[in-house]
This record gives structure tokens, C-alpha cells and sequence, in this order.
């Protein structure tokens, strides 16, 4: 069998890394598909052995590429090809010693995206034997990596290797997909200068606790309402907290809709009795207030001033913010 493909290329790709049960080798000169990269981590997940040869490039070690260092950390083997080996211009990947795939098609959002791509799948075994000796032949080369470069902005603006037309089209697809503001350069024939198209980030969720009201019914009090410009810090709020009876509310930070139940979901249960220790009131006074940044990051700080406890909870996930 042996396919040729022109478009969707991707969703090609990935269904056959998702069969995989043995071994993925893949060669690629430039990766930043976050789609396949995930293809490759969820396989290590399911104990397939997976090696990976990519090009020594600034664009493979951006801020908004894949973290290879996760992939190392997953159990994967990264090898990176320098001039050692020529420029490895390789995009092929071998599965299970049985299907080759290659073609033009850089494993990038450039390549899913704006060029006309191709590849081919083959489970000719003579075409997937020669793949794997070239696999063999650079893996002979080259050394397997403890870790993966990671290149800040100013990093990035004293190498020698960047195609800055390329850059930054890959920045604006990834930030599309991934939701995030786009940082873009510009290169002039004495310097690089780099600009931030800036976006406003607002929060995804209201954000809030779930409380009980005087009849003891459960309602979500948000302290972050939807739409909220960030960063933004609440005012304090106050509860009442029976720790003479040991009662739990309230304990529950959750964000989601406050008018429906179905779309509450929970980010921590925190024992409140951490802050009233040392007291045994029936309407013990505990305040909150919370604080979401732009990138993610809540911290909710609590605190009763008859115990003289505080406590602070924090978290960092990205769904909780938005950009506009």
C-alpha cells in the first residue's frame, strides 16, 4: 500500500502515530505542531519506544514550540542534529519497522497551514527498511540529549539560523490555535527589533466558592466574575464558618457558569480548618479575596482575624484566561 496526500496532512499523520504499538522514529527538520508533538507523547504513554531526530534551529527551541525537554522527561530519546551531519533537511518518520512516512511536510503550523505540502505512506517493507537505515545511520552520529535548549526572545535575536518571515507566521498560527498574544520581529540590515502585538486578556470563568446560604442551600458566590479584565484582584469577602460544629463551607473554589449547576467545575477543596484552629465559634468570621494574572495564575488568600490564621492557595492554568 502506499498513499499520497495534499491537504489535511496532519490528520494523516496522526492516526497512524496513534497505532503505533512498538517503536516511532521520526526524522524532522523543523517541529512546532503541538497536535503531533501530544501524537508522540500520548504513544510513550502506551510504552511504544519513540526516537526523535531533530535540526539544531532556533524555530524548534521558541518559547511557543513544543517543550522537548517534556518529551525527554516522558521517556522519549531526542537526538539533535548539527552540522556534524550536514543540514538535516530529513521529514520522515518509520512505525513499528512496518509504514514509512515522508514528503515534504515539515511537522510546523507553516506547513499544516500556508505551503503546499505533501507525503507519502508506504508499507512497501524495502522503502521502510531504507528509512530506518538512514534512521540507523544518523542515530550512529549522533548522541542522545539529557536535555533541550529553550531560547528566550534575546536568544533567539543573536542567532545566525532564523528565517524571520518563517518565525513569526509560525508565532501567529500557534498563538491562533493555543489562544495566547503574539509576539512578532522584525529584521532590519543592522538589528533585529522586536515588537508585542498586544492583546487584552480577560478571564475565561467566573471564578468563585461554593457556599451555603441561610437555608442551607448551595449556591457559587463568584469572586471573578466572566469577562473580567486581568490581572485583577477582588475585594474580601466575608463568610461565616461554624468551627465549633466542624461545618465544611465554605471549602469548594470552582469556576464555571453560577447560574448552572451542570457547568460548575472544581479547582481545589481546601480544609478551612486550618485557618480557624485554635477557635470553636459557631459564626467564626473568615475572609477571601482572589487574584488572577494575565497568564493564568490564581491565588486565593484567606484569613480570620480571631484566630490570627492565613492561608493562601494558588494555582496556575492557562483555561482560566481568555484574549481579545
Amino acid at each position: 500500500m502506499e498513499k499520497a496526500y495534499f491537504s489535511g496532512i496532519r490528520n494523516r499523520i496522526i492516526p497512524c502515530l496513534n497505532k503505533a504499538t512498538k517503536n516511532i522514529q521520526v526524522a524532522m527538520a523543523w517541529f512546532t505542531s503541538n497536535e503531533l508533538f501530544e501524537a508522540l507523547i500520548s504513544a510513550l504513554n502506551r510504552g511504544v519506544d519513540v526516537e526523535l531526530i531533530l535540526l539544531d534551529n532556533a524555530i524548534n527551541y521558541m518559547y511557543y514550540a513544543p517543550d522537548f525537554n517534556e518529551f525527554i522527561k516522558a521517556g522519549g530519546k531526542l537526538r539533535i542534529a548539527g552540522p556534524e551531519v550536514g543540514f538535516m533537511h530529513h521529514k520522515f518518520c518509520v512505525i513499528d519497522d512496518s509504514l514509512a512516512i515522508t514528503g515534504s511536510y515539515n511537522w510546523t503550523y507553516y506547513a499544516e497551514t500556508r505551503n503546499v505540502e505533501n507525503i507519502v505512506i508506504s508499507d512497501n517493507i524495502n522503502i521502510v527498511m531504507l528509512f530506518s537505515a538512514e534512521f540507523q545511520r544518523l542515530q550512529n552520529i549522533l548522541s542522545v540529549s539529557s536535555s533541550c535548549v529553550r531560547l528566550s526572545w534575546d536568544d533567539i535575536e543573536q542567532r545566525d539560523d532564523v528565517d524571520y518571515r518563517e518565525l513569526n507566521y509560525e508565532i501567529e498560527q500557534i498563538c491562533e490555535v493555543q489562544n495566547k498574544p503574539v509576539k512578532r520581529f522584525f529584521e532590519t540590515k543592522t538589528e533585529v527589533v522586536r515588537t508585542e502585538i498586544k492583546k487584552t486578556a480577560l478571564a475565561n470563568y467566573a471564578i468563585g466558592i461554593q457556599a451555603l446560604d441561610s437555608n442551607d442551600c448551595v449556591f457559587f458566590d463568584p469572586f471573578i466574575t466572566q469577562g473580567t479584565k486581568l490581572p485583577y484582584h477582588s475585594s474580601e469577602i466575608e463568610f461565616f464558618f461554624d468551627s465549633k460544629n466542624m461545618t465544611e463551607f465554605p471549602c469548594l473554589f470552582i469556576y464555571g457558569n453560577p447560574n448552572n449547576k451542570k457547568e460548575w467545575n472544581l479547582i481545589k477543596e481546601v480544609d478551612l480548618m486550618q485557618v480557624a484552629k485554635g477557635t470553636s465559634v459557631i459564626d467564626l468570621p473568615v475572609r477571601f479575596s482572589m487574584n488572577l494574572d494575565d497568564n493564568g495564575s490564581l491565588r486565593v488568600d484567606v484569613s480570620c482575624s480571631k484566630s490570627g490564621q492565613k492561608l493562601t492557595i494558588s494555582t496556575l492554568d492557562s483555561k482560566f484566561v481568555k484574549y481579545e
